[in-house]
């Protein structure tokens, strides 16, 4: 089935809310894998609470899983302070839905990386888009071609091609739509030109970027 795009509606309430009330104590600078980890980030312990650890609330960064940082499930490969924007990858999509031994069995991904994220990261439209099918039957030539897919390592009716960028999807999903499949969207980060469908598993194995909105300095009040 497309994916689908839920309508998102804002409410404004006339209440003065405390900041600060949303961070937490401030962190020193730590070493993570080969990454330090500074503000507004903060490295969460494997007890932490939203009462004693560090770190602006959304911001904490887990370390304990094989000495390696995650935020969210996805793993963060780079840090750009100076740009708010952060190279992540999602492993989940390389060690369970292309393990072809795996117990669920070798698949193309099934649910969008937007699903993973909240505020205040987003996907930055220097993002390239990856596009995977799950479908019911073989596809006909002539739908591959124009489409510019190929197999997934999986095979059984499984494809991947390139789509445009992230920014340029709002709107369009069903551009990618083709009946009998399940459609899913993987965002990736290329360094030159167009991304190479045939490079998926390098791809998604390099990661994408998110940005962020910088927190308000601790006890500032806002309306």
């Amino acid at each position: 089935m497309a994916p689908s795009c839920l309508p998102v509606f804002l409410v404004l309430v006339p209440v003065v809310m405390l900041v600060a009330a949303g961070q937490g104590k401030d962190c020193s600078p730590m070493v993570c894998g080969n990454l330090t980890i500074s503000s507004p980030f903060g490295v969460a312990s494997e007890e932490a609470t939203e009462t004693n650890d560090c770190g602006v609330r959304g911001f904490q960064v887990s370390c304990y899983v094989n000495n390696m940082p995650y935020l969210q499930r996805l793993q963060i490969l780079n840090i750009f302070y100076d740009k708010a924007s952060l190279l992540v990858a999602d492993p989940y999509k390389l060690r369970n839905d292309f393990n072809t031994s795996g117990y669920d069995g070798c698949h193309a991904p099934m649910f969008n990386n937007s699903t993973k994220l909240g505020n205040p990261f987003s996907i930055s439209p220097d993002n390239q888009n990856l596009i995977f099918y799950n479908c019911t039957k073989p596809l006909a030539d002539g739908v591959r071609q124009n489409g510019g897919l190929m197999d997934t390592i999986c095979r059984k009716n499984t494809y991947v091609g390139v789509g445009g960028r992230y920014n340029d999807l709002s709107g369009h999903y069903s551009d990618y739509f083709l009946e009998g499949c399940n459609t899913t969207i993987a965002p990736v980060l290329v360094k030159s030109g167009k991304a190479n469908a045939s490079n998926y598993m390098e791809l998604l194995s390099d990661g994408f970027l998110l940005t962020w909105q910088q927190p308000p300095p601790a006890g500032k009040l806002t309306l």
